[in-house]
């Protein structure tokens, strides 16, 4: 009976890994995002989080978030993403739905699937066409470097 349970959860490691390798020869389009590290940290559709985020490192968000995020590193929103946080970090790439500020020292692409309600200051934004934004932009490539720092999020 156990070996048979172990089997189960190996053929859906393997269904999982297998689901992450492309299935096409199609040529795909490149989108406007960042590089992100193999090592980034993934939360699925399915997941929900209630929290703090903070260190450093990449994150892929496709699931659901509430809280706050302070990162050095890319913040990704998957398309499937609902998110309510304030996020904090060196890039943020938003192709889901963010309700919260948005701070980075470096840029902040908005996808076509992406939304976002709330202020946005950075150093680069690139909008793409049926992307929305509900809220203030701040660009000051000088200053944001510096103001990175002071304008963390602090514990809630």
């Amino acid at each position: 009976m156990e070996g048979h349970v172990m089997q189960e959860k190996r053929g859906m490691f393997d269904k999982i890994w297998g689901a992450m390798e492309p299935t096409s020869q199609e040529p795909t389009r490149q989108a406007p995002m960042m590089e992100m590290s193999t090592s980034a940290f993934v939360v699925g559709e399915k997941i929900q989080i209630h929290g703090e985020l903070t260190g450093e490192g990449d994150i892929h968000l496709m699931g659901k978030f509430h809280g706050t995020i302070d990162l050095v590193g890319t913040v990704v929103i998957g398309e499937s993403a609902q998110v309510e946080a304030d996020i904090a970090a060196t890039n943020i790439s938003v192709g889901g739905h963010v309700k919260g500020n948005l701070i980075a020292s470096g840029r902040v692409d908005l996808l076509p699937t992406g939304s976002v309600t709330g202020n946005v200051k950075t150093g680069s934004i690139a909008a793409a066409e049926g992307a929305s934004l509900h809220g203030e932009i701040e660009i000051n490539r000088r200053q944001i470097q510096g103001q990175m720092e002071r304008d963390r999020i602090g514990p809630v």
